[in-house]
């Protein structure tokens, strides 16, 4: 199975507290939808960016990214 990560980046004082609060919707579209989440989690990068992002299988890329609008999408 061939994973994507997908990202989505928050800027600001409270980026870490956003980048968490994201997760949660994150878990309910993906429970909503019936897709299974790889990984999931959020990172500081710095003192006013963070980030949260979800590891899927990438044959639902389209549906995320038409969904979701990540701002970033890799392999992982």
């Amino acid at each position: 199975m061939a994973k994507k990560k997908f990202t989505w980046q928050f800027n600001g004082y409270d980026s870490l507290k956003i980048a968490e609060h994201q997760m949660n919707h994150l878990k309910e579209f993906f429970e909503r939808e019936k897709i299974e989440i790889l990984d999931i989690g959020s990172k500081k990068i710095n003192e006013f960016v963070s980030i949260s992002f979800v590891i899927a299988d990438e044959k639902f890329e389209e549906t995320i990214k038409n969904a979701l609008k990540p701002h970033f999408i890799s392999k992982d």
